[in-house]
């Protein structure tokens, strides 16, 4: 059986080919040809957030902070580039992709994220944190 197609994307799997028919050149058919849509992997992601735990199921192209919006959790925000840091969290389990955000590495491997740019890597939690506890860290290692 073979496989067509790219991770996120329509797949087209097919049993088999056959060639033949009435013009000249042929006509090909495949037998056995589905459709198969892949879409982005999502995640369970749990937030906790001004004391509240919220489940969130998030995919893997959505950044944390789009989808705690959408589920109408009202999370500081405001440039959503990873600049301005105000969305701060610490993670404590898991990974998130946050190679758009200006964090420092120092930072982010101690478990810092700015959520406007975390994509989750798998399931994790996350706990949002003061914007002043983020500035102060991230100030103190660009000072070093």
């Amino acid at each position: 059986m073979a496989t067509l197609g790219v991770a996120g994307m329509c797949l087209v799997r097919a049993r088999g080919e056959r060639f033949g028919g009435n013009s000249a050149l042929g006509r090909a058919r495949m037998r056995g040809a589905r459709l198969q849509c892949a879409g982005p992997r999502v995640f369970e992601v749990e937030m906790e957030h001004e004391g509240k735990i919220h489940t969130l199921r998030v995919p893997e192209d959505e950044t944390i902070l789009s989808k705690a919006l959408e589920e109408g959790v009202e999370v500081p925000h405001d440039c959503k580039l990873g600049v301005c840091m105000t969305c701060p969290a610490k993670l404590e389990r898991g990974r998130v992709n946050q190679s758009e955000g200006m964090l420092s590495d120092d930072v982010v491997d101690k478990g810092y994220a700015l959520l406007c740019v975390a994509y989750p890597l798998e399931d994790c939690r996350i706990r949002t944190i003061p914007e002043d506890e983020l500035v102060s860290l991230q100030l103190v290692t660009s000072s070093d």
